[in-house]
């Protein structure tokens, strides 16, 4: 590596690009079946939930 030079504002350093947030496709994990079960049980539990919210919700306001 090399030694960092000082700061000079009439040579400024050349800007090295940023690495990609986006990750090549051979990195990314298979889902296998079991993933997919185990997100869709979450994704309908947090729908219950939201819908039990939304409920009390209305409830409330209609208390007033």
């Amino acid at each position: 590596m090399e030694p960092r030079r000082p700061f000079d504002p009439l040579h400024p350093a050349p800007i090295e690009p940023l690495p990609s947030p986006m990750r090549p496709s051979g990195q990314y994990v298979r889902r296998n079946e079991e993933t997919i079960r185990v997100l869709k049980e979450l994704l309908d539990r947090l729908t219950g939930i939201e819908n039990r919210l939304k409920t009390i919700e209305e409830h409330l306001k209609t208390r007033r």
